[in-house]
């Protein structure tokens, strides 16, 4: 079981669960089911408002084509403003808040994860997700994030989400599933490293000596760090202002990444890499 924590977006129960989500997870065995993101969680006032808009706009309608037919002119027109203003607004709280999201649900389990769509549920066990790609799009009228996690498995599976920021855990459940996978494929990086293999995430190049991107090769020792913010990688280097630069989307496992990075600059006195904690250790 993973020692990593797990956000509460949407409490639920597996008996809460559409029931091809609890099948594909019991098929894939991902354990037990514990928060789950919608797109687009429906609002109980968002239907209660469909209702009391949708209702006069209906009940409306046949005495504004009477009306029409007739040759009422002020009653045709106060009938056909009211309903046009009753079903148009229907129609706004129908679409922006009532019908099914574009995009994919979320559904956490212990051992790996489900994104669901109308079309599909695809499951993904994190022993089996090989890639994490996050993008994030910030609203300027709000200031929150939309962010697009992308899931790539063994076999080629690949699944994608949608997450709004600006509902309650978003954020949390888009460090979740980077931590989970951070977690599994870091000592795999590592150990790589350590017996002078190359890592190949997005435009770079990772090994013991140095890293690499589009030709240029730094090595450990002129990096003066490696940043991960506002969507972008920064790697500065400590010999010339110009450094290694990429979009954060273009760089899968950006925070296994980052923690990579990290280690192998600190192991330029000559100690070596334990494959399994991922510490750097004496010779």
């Amino acid at each position: 079981m993973s020692n990593f924590p797990l956000f509460a977006v949407k409490a639920g129960t597996a008996t809460d669960l559409p029931p091809r989500v609890r099948r594909v997870a019991e098929d894939e065995r991902l354990g037990e089911f514990r928060a789950g993101h919608d797109p687009r969680p429906v609002d109980r006032r968002s239907r209660a408002w469909l209702v009391l808009l949708g209702l006069p706009g209906i009940l409306l309608l046949p005495f504004t084509v009477a009306f029409l037919f007739d040759g009422l002119g002020w009653a045709s027109g106060l009938a056909l403003l009211l309903t046009v203003a009753y079903l148009g607004a229907a129609g706004r709280v129908l679409v922006r808040e009532v019908l099914p999201a574009r995009g994919s649900t979320v559904h956490l389990f212990e051992n790996g994860v489900v994104l669901s769509s109308w079309r599909a549920a695809t499951p993904l066990a994190w022993d089996a997700v090989t890639e994490v790609r996050v993008s994030g799009v910030r609203r300027a009228a709000t200031g929150t994030v939309t962010w697009r996690l992308t899931l790539t498995g063994r076999a080629g599976a690949e699944a994608e989400a949608l997450i709004d920021g600006s509902v309650p855990g978003g954020r949390e459940l888009v460090e979740t599933v980077s931590r989970a996978v951070t977690e599994r494929m870091l000592p795999k990086y590592l150990s790589r490293v350590e017996t002078g293999g190359k890592v190949r995430l997005g435009p770079f190049g990772v090994t013991r000596q140095g890293i690499a991107k589009d030709g240029e090769y730094v090595p450990w020792e002129n990096v003066d760090r490696v940043k991960i913010e506002g969507g972008m990688v920064h790697i500065d280097r400590a010999d010339r202002p110009a450094g290694l630069t990429a979009i954060a989307a273009e760089v899968p496992n950006v925070v296994a990444f980052g923690e990579l990075t990290r280690r192998l600059r600190g192991l330029d006195d000559g100690a070596r890499v334990d494959g399994k904690s991922g510490r750097p250790v004496r010779s």
